[in-house]
């Protein structure tokens, strides 16, 4: 499941999971309110995979892929906030290719994610 974070600046999209992300958050959570935001330039972006994130079901992981590249050019930063050590791998892995400054954080520095995405 996805669910905005509220009390953001208007350039900020935050977005937190739980459980298992579906095609349907996707749809009706994510990409709505990036395409949204991305209507006034490019975007930040907090994303936090809470303690009880669970999974992708293989229909999102397309769905973040496609967006992905779509809108490869639209993100300013990205906050990607985790205590799953593949998600540290998976990010760290691929910032290099990435066209934005993307930070990792755990979710113990949730506020000091949020400092830094609105900065």
């Amino acid at each position: 499941m996805m669910q905005v974070i509220e009390g953001l600046p208007p350039d900020v999209l935050g977005i937190e999971t739980s459980g298992k992300v579906t095609h349907e958050d996707y749809r009706d959570v994510l990409i709505p309110g990036a395409e949204a935001l991305m209507k006034q330039g490019p975007i930040k972006m907090l994303y936090v995979l809470g303690a009880d994130f669970s999974a992708y079901e293989p229909a999102a992981l397309w769905d973040d892929g496609v967006f992905g590249v779509r809108h490869w050019h639209d993100f300013r930063r990205v906050a990607v906030v985790a205590d799953q050590g593949w998600t540290h791998a998976a990010v760290n892995l691929f910032r290099p290719i990435f066209p934005c400054e993307v930070k990792l954080f755990s979710l113990s520095e949730l506020e000091a994610a949020r400092q830094w995405i609105a900065a």
